[in-house]
């Protein structure tokens, strides 16, 4: 009797819906909801619920692997359907039953975007390096057309751009330059995936110096340096081009916008203020439903109040603070900050990659004063990278080849290795 293969479970079309979601349909939804007028204020979060829901609706309708009509469709969509109106027509009431607990809810959100990247996946599979290239190509685009228009219109290069944040944006980017990093050997001899093309790898990096964005030029110049493509030489001068750009931010003259920077600045001298006087608050963390113990000097008030559209009398919230590491550290005390780098570092370092270092390196750099996970948009691709960087089958795809012999049948490198410094074992 002739055993049956099981099918290989390949990706689905849909898989790269997240990454086109959050590199180009949210920015360009941002920048019609700029000249739209006032209006109805929506959550981040609607895309992705919607999104979410498009996944649901498709694994009741399919199998994982892809295959024809459940016997169950029907009720499962039917019991969906009851589900989806239940929690349109009786929502006050359930945030009314929940209402001693949200607090807490705010700040689960790194894990539920976190679930909703391994949902997406077992659904749709992972996207692959160039998926991220591609549409992290269009977001750099946008965002040097975003600096080119602006820049001529009010002679100056804000912060808050028409399509988002600098600083989130940055983070798009440098997320998608690390899925086009120079492939290098992975386990078993094999090699990382070449994916991508040339235009997109200099759409992205144009795009991460459109930003202006100090972190993100920062992250981007060590990043290209150390793991990027070309020779020495050529990495040197993307990693001068980025230092370059960053010198010339603290060269531009001040905008409302930059006031955010202060904002920033200020919540983490406080902090650390208060760590000092109460170390304890390093394991406990502050309680979730009550302001932050931090009083306002006068010079800050319109300052505070300017960025965040909130008076000084409620106090600052933990809402309110836009760093992913000093909000974690706040909420919840420095042990679980702690644990998830040494986690992220120890799951990297098991399957060691150029994609993985830097994608690392990004996190922990943006994770410094953006809310990374905190954003849906950036919590979405991050996720979606940190899957596809510890994946052990994205380094067997088919698009590896195992390392080219020479005559000798000595392994030869992807660059002339007088070239290169010796980044073994990345």
């Amino acid at each position: 009797m002739v055993q049956e293969q099981p099918k290989k479970r390949t990706r689905s079309r849909l898989a790269a819906v997240p990454l086109a979601l959050a590199c180009a349909a949210v920015p360009l939804g941002t920048l019609l909801s700029r000249f739209a007028g006032p209006g109805p204020e929506s959550s981040p979060f609607l895309p992705w619920l919607l999104l979410a829901a498009l996944g649901t609706v498709h694994a009741i309708l399919f199998r994982r692997s892809g295959e024809r009509l459940r016997p169950r469709f029907f009720l499962e969509l039917g019991m969906f359907a009851a589900l989806c109106s239940i929690a349109v027509l009786y929502h006050k009431d359930i945030l009314r039953q929940l209402a001693a607990i949200t607090p807490i809810i705010p700040e689960l959100v790194p894990a539920v975007m976190l679930c909703f990247c391994w949902l997406w996946i077992i659904t749709f599979g992972l996207p692959d390096r160039a998926d991220f290239q591609r549409f992290g190509a269009v977001l750099g685009l946008l965002c040097a057309l975003d600096l080119g228009v602006e820049a001529f219109i009010y002679r100056a290069a804000p912060s808050l751009r028409w399509i988002g944040n600098a600083d989130l944006l940055a983070g798009l980017l440098l997320i998608c330059l690390c899925a086009s990093l120079r492939p290098g050997p992975a386990d078993d001899g094999l090699y990382e995936p070449d994916q991508g093309a040339p235009i997109y790898r200099a759409l992205i990096l144009a795009g991460i110096l459109a930003t202006l964005s100090r972190t993100g030029l920062f992250a981007a110049g060590w990043i290209y340096l150390c793991f990027g493509r070309g020779g020495r030489w050529y990495r040197t001068s993307v990693f001068l081009a980025c230092f370059a750009a960053l010198a010339v931010t603290f060269r531009l003259p001040i905008t409302p916008s930059d006031l955010s920077r202060y904002v920033d600045y200020w919540l983490w001298a406080k902090s650390l203020s208060l760590f000092a006087k109460n170390p304890l608050i390093l394991v406990t963390g502050l309680p979730l439903d009550h302001a932050l113990p931090f009083t306002f000097p006068p010079e800050m008030i319109p300052v505070w109040e300017r960025v965040t559209g909130s008076p000084t009398l409620f106090g600052a919230h933990l809402s309110q603070v836009p760093s992913f590491w000093l909000r974690l550290t706040l909420g919840w005390g420095a042990i679980l900050p702690a644990a998830c780098l040494i986690g992220l570092f120890s799951l990297v370092f098991r399957r060691l990659t150029r994609m993985g270092a830097a994608l690392a390196a990004v996190l922990f750099v943006q994770g410094v004063s953006t809310p990374l996970f905190y954003e849906p948009s950036t919590g979405a691709v991050a996720g979606l990278a940190l899957f596809l960087a510890l994946s052990p089958t994205q380094a067997r795809s088919g698009v590896n080849k195992r390392r080219p012999s020479g005559p000798s049948g000595t392994p030869q490198p992807e660059d002339d290795p007088a070239d290169e410094w010796d980044m073994r074992p990345l």
